[in-house]
């Protein structure tokens, strides 16, 4: 299985333990709970973490979890990590943490994993361990967890820029931000310049809002290092950077301004605001939660 069909097999089971909006649904889960069955205790623990169904409740929501964790069950014991690794809710607690996210990423889960790597990235209940946080979020990242993939190709940078690339690739194709700045910003390095794939990067990372793509994209057409100037589309990415608050693409907008008329302007903007609607980040399709609890009214 491909890394990508992995990552988007691992959404899917995540949605599994989900608490259902159906009422029918939640009370077949609580049945099944009641017997013990450590599935159906992390889908319930899901439900008093959501408030769905069920009034919130961080104490049960963590008791449900104990008790399939406690099964061996590695979702359980993943999320049981990640509440204490982060103080969700409850205080920070990084040895009971460290049990669990070590107990869930020796079986495979890959969130596991990659926290288990920001633990030894951060020194938070074990001693800091480059070496080590490499190794487990490269378990992770082969399983699709896009964080442990940048994380990785940070990592790996200084020691094998081509194996650094591929995996700032593999998230930056599940759209993670940072990762499609840093791969266009390495691409676009001499002496091996990739000027083509640079610029595809570029735009996708300026697609999910981030200025500073916008900035250094605009930057390539004023120097016209990849295929000669291109002073209107410059201006196009300076002045977007700006709407997206780019102090520096801001003043770069102001000087190549002063070469362009007002019908030029005025023009560009229309191009920038149609371009922003269709870049907003925003899901525009309907959530699937809520078109499940519609089709079960």
């Amino acid at each position: 299985m491909s890394i990508s069909l992995m990552a988007h097999a691992a959404e899917r089971e995540r949605e599994n333990l989900r608490c259902p909006n159906s009422p029918k649904k939640f009370a077949h889960i609580k049945k099944r709970a009641e017997s013990n069955d450590a599935e159906a205790q992390t889908i319930l623990a899901s439900c008093y973490d959501l408030g769905r169904n069920v009034a919130p409740n961080r104490q049960e929501n963590v008791r449900r979890l104990t008790l399939a964790a406690n099964q061996g069950y590695a979702p359980a014991e993943s999320q049981l990590g990640h509440i204490y690794l982060y103080g969700s809710g409850i205080p920070s607690d990084y040895q009971q943490a460290l049990l669990w996210e070590k107990k869930a990423a020796q079986q495979g889960e890959a969130e596991a994993q990659r926290d288990l790597a920001f633990m030894y990235e951060q020194g938070f209940g074990v001693k800091a361990d480059p070496r080590e946080a490499m190794l487990w979020n490269r378990k992770a990242a082969e399983q699709g967890e896009r964080i442990a993939q940048m994380q990785l190709a940070k990592a790996l940078e200084t020691e094998n820029r081509g194996e650094a690339i591929k995996w700032y690739r593999e998230a930056g194709r599940q759209e993670l931000p940072d990762a499609q700045l840093r791969l266009a910003e390495m691409l676009f390095e001499k002496p091996n310049r990739n000027c083509k794939e640079a610029v595809t990067w570029y735009e996708r990372a300026s697609g999910n809002g981030v200025a500073q793509a916008m900035y250094e994209l605009a930057g390539i057409y004023q120097s016209g290092e990849c295929g000669g100037r291109n002073s209107e589309k410059a201006y196009i990415w300076f002045q977007t950077g700006a709407r997206y608050g780019s102090q520096e693409a801001r003043a770069e907008a102001e000087k190549l301004g002063t070469t362009l008329t007002d019908a030029q302007k005025k023009a560009i903007a229309l191009k920038i605001d149609k371009w922003a609607s269709k870049h907003t980040g925003a899901d525009k399709s309907e959530d699937k939660e809520e078109k499940e609890e519609k089709e079960e009214r």
